[in-house]
């Protein structure tokens, strides 16, 4: 290669494998359960489809304290390697809920404004039960794209993380995002959050 190739603007997700997932993930479907029971409609404004959005406060409840831990963790790894000046300002969970989604629940295309983070956490997530499906951010890349031998990451318009028991997604909070239809014949059931960075001053 003659030239000299510098990549800018780049879109990060990561990803998570929780360790002692499957105790961890017994005890939060117990709580979501409840909390289903106790709120059966549940938040019917936001991006699901035919599925149930628990309220966003669960962060703040005792219950969901180890989930939350694990959040802030994994949120922090993230923070420190873009750079945060942690030192001026703290690392916050802004809000946390529960989504069930059933047989063809899914969600529509969302981001989530007024956060730096956002990230899933896959609670039940049987094979067929739809993948977290990200777009290209690049508005423009997607209007027009040339004959490919092969996708890369330059080139892909949609990326696919196929959910997980114990698999925790953290991502952009701008970056658009869907969850595909459930096809299974079990609930799927995800912990979502979103992270802030609030100055101490």
């Amino acid at each position: 290669m003659a030239g000299t190739r510098e990549d800018w603007f780049p879109t990060s997700v990561w990803y998570f494998q929780v360790a002692d997932h499957e105790r961890l993930n017994a005890e939060l479907l117990q709580l979501i359960e409840a909390e289903r029971r106790r709120d059966t409609r549940g938040v019917t404004d936001r991006s699901s489809v035919l599925g149930w959005h628990s309220a966003t406060d669960l962060h703040r409840r005792p219950e969901f304290a180890a989930f939350v831990e694990v959040v802030r963790r994994h949120a922090l790894e993230v923070a420190q390697f873009q750079r945060w000046d942690l030192g001026r300002g703290d690392l916050a969970v802004l809000d946390c809920w529960a989504n069930v989604n059933g047989k063809y629940a899914g969600n529509a295309y969302h981001n989530h404004p007024n956060c730096f983070l956002s990230g899933a956490y896959y609670v039940q997530a049987p094979e067929g039960s739809g993948a977290l499906v990200f777009r290209d951010p690049r508005e423009g890349a997607l209007l027009l794209s040339p004959p490919l031998t092969e996708y890369a990451p330059w080139t892909y318009q949609t990326v696919r993380y196929q959910p997980a028991p114990g698999r925790m997604l953290i991502f952009p909070s701008w970056l658009y995002h869907m969850v595909e239809p459930n096809l299974s014949d079990q609930e799927r059931v995800s912990l979502s959050f979103n992270i802030v960075c609030r100055p101490r001053d």
